[in-house]
């Protein structure tokens, strides 16, 4: 079975991220605080890069919205890239490099095969571990997910076809709806 959609991805906040440096960046002059992250979201071989968040400390704010092209979706499929998301959480420094602060990894396989059967399925805001490259813990990112199959999948051109022959003949419409 493959089908094609849209998966929706909004990035909504994060909350406690800290960077592995115990003083921060010295370059920079900040502390171990993360105080400009960005978020490079990727979905198999697409990738999208947020803004730099508001707000400073604790938590910092997107809430930003991304797209995703699912062409042809294939559960069977052995690639595990093209059943999750993954967030890489960076910090924007203004002298050197960017740095690595962590990721957050969501499977969103079930929520595409949801989308696919019912036409649109959802993962409301919720808060997904963001760890270090030695799965030390750094933090929280918020985000919601949303699938919505395209129009002219072979599900939905099934239910029309059924709509037009129920038109055509409403004894039979009537059977159906009793």
């Amino acid at each position: 079975m493959t089908s094609s959609g849209l998966l929706q991805v909004v990035l909504v906040e994060s909350e406690g991220i800290r960077d592995k440096k115990f003083l921060g960046c010295i370059m920079c002059c900040t502390t171990s605080a993360v105080n400009r992250p960005y978020i490079c979201v990727e979905y198999g071989d697409q990738k999208r890069i947020s803004k730099v968040a508001q707000g400073k400390g604790k938590k910092s704010i997107w809430d930003q919205k991304f797209e995703f092209e699912i062409d042809q979706f294939d559960p069977t499929e052995e690639k595990k890239s093209h059943q999750k998301l993954v967030f890489r959480v960076m910090d924007k420094h203004k002298l050197s490099d960017d740095g690595y602060v962590g990721e957050a990894t969501i499977y969103v396989k079930d929520v595409i095969l949801t989308g696919m059967e019912n036409g649109e399925a959802e993962l409301g805001s919720r808060k997904y571990r963001v760890v270090r490259e030695d799965k030390s813990y750094t933090g929280d990112v918020s985000v919601a997910v949303t699938f919505k199959r395209k129009s002219g999948d072979s599900k939905e051109v099934e239910k029309k076809a059924s709509i037009v022959i129920n038109d055509q003949d409403r004894t039979q419409k009537i059977a159906v709806i009793a």
